[in-house]
């Protein structure tokens, strides 16, 4: 694996869960698109900075045959924003970016993965992962062209998920689900670069993206990221994802981010893991008064820290309802009754910084307010298709 920095967490579950912790940023861009640096300058940077699992994801934007009209958006502002997407992939592109992969892939050491970012300015952008081709955006507006693509038999083992989920106006149709790809909806970006999305757009009224998403019925994991732009490639600080998996290899973190054994946080090194009755994250949902543990820890010069363990869920209307807060202190475990409601659809639990605010916009005296270090992906009370 790369290499682990003097004064991270371990990497072994306190809780019982199998497998070993990866330390990943799944969303990155070379010069290709609009970043900088090339694929294969990028994937040394990110081994260097300490990651066990990188991912490029470089724009694919409007198919040049495509163009999007007024018809296809809700107003001309709309109409502008759709124009201005960035440069992005070609065939010749693509290739160059599966030549760098394959050359930096180092099983057992280092995990490189071939992805592309379906980037519709008004929309959403959402990246694919493990996909063998990639495809522009040929349904301005809508998340048709995308959700065709991904059901085809040619990429019928691709992943995706929706990143800075709010930040476009279109919020991915409003999170239109298509239930024949929900087992394959793996992330949702709770942090992309320094930003925590959990009220992104709330002050305009639109609600959490968070609650947004898992309420349309989609299951994904949940995952930090850095979508480096700037050649900066594994920068502290910015997002990254905590995967579970059997081993480091890439058909190891296919599986891990299929049965949500992940977590987002935007703290190098950091470890979460979480169970509720017996169940890890990502797991299935009982309900009813039922234990909590939660392990998160930082590092030995942050043991003892006093957490903020929060347990969310659907407050209703777009709401981010709260469970529990419960107090916790890093490399300790906590352990807790809960009660979790018969008719919870889903439950998150965000790990804060009771010290520290948080600039997300959360309601006055929410625990949103507090800073968050980590968010362990979510339980179902129903599990996606390929979990069941």
């Amino acid at each position: 694996m790369g290499d682990v920095r003097e004064g991270w967490a371990g990497r072994e579950s306190r809780l019982g869960g199998q497998g070993v912790l990866l330390h990943a940023d799944l969303h990155n861009h070379t010069a290709l698109s609009d970043g900088r640096g090339t694929p294969a300058e990028a994937l040394a940077a990110l081994l260097a900075a300490g990651l066990d699992v990188a991912a490029l994801t470089d724009h694919a934007a409007l198919d040049p045959a495509v163009a999007p009209t007024a018809a296809d958006y809700p107003d001309a502002a709309a109409l502008r924003v759709a124009r201005s997407g960035p440069v992005s992939l070609t065939e010749q592109t693509w290739a160059l970016t599966a030549a760098a992969v394959a050359a930096a892939d180092d099983p057992g050491r280092f995990t490189a993965v071939r992805g592309f970012e379906w980037t519709e300015p008004w929309l959403g952008h959402a990246n694919v992962w493990f996909s063998p081709h990639f495809t522009p955006v040929t349904t301005p507006g809508r998340v048709a062209g995308l959700h065709d693509f991904l059901a085809s038999p040619a990429s019928s083992g691709a992943l995706f998920g929706y990143n800075h989920p709010g930040r476009e106006p279109g919020r991915f149709n409003q999170f239109v689900l298509a239930p024949h790809l929900s087992d394959r909806m793996v992330g949702l970006e709770m942090f992309n670069r320094v930003d925590d999305y959990l009220f992104e757009g709330a002050t305009a009224g639109r609600g959490s993206p968070l609650v947004a998403c898992l309420d349309a019925g989609w299951t994904p994991g949940l995952v930090g990221v850095s979508d480096e732009h700037d050649g900066r490639f594994g920068l502290v600080g910015k997002g990254r994802t905590g995967i579970w998996a059997a081993q480091n290899t890439a058909a190891a973190v296919r599986e891990a981010l299929l049965a949500r054994t992940v977590f987002a946080t935007r703290e190098a090194g950091l470890r979460l893991d979480a169970t509720i009755a017996g169940q890890r994250m990502g797991g299935a949902l009982v309900r009813g008064v039922v234990p909590l543990a939660v392990d998160v820890d930082a590092g030995p010069a942050r043991t003892g820290q006093p957490v903020s363990v929060q347990l969310l869920t659907s407050g209703g209307g777009g709401q981010v309802g709260v469970l529990a807060e419960l107090e916790a202190r890093l490399g300790h475990v906590l352990t807790a009754d809960v009660t979790v409601p018969t008719d919870a659809a889903w439950v998150v639990v965000r790990v804060a910084d009771p010290a520290r605010r948080s600039s997300i916009g959360a309601p006055a005296g929410h625990p949103g307010t507090r800073y968050a270090l980590a968010y362990a992906s979510p339980w179902y009370a129903a599990l996606p298709l390929g979990q069941a």
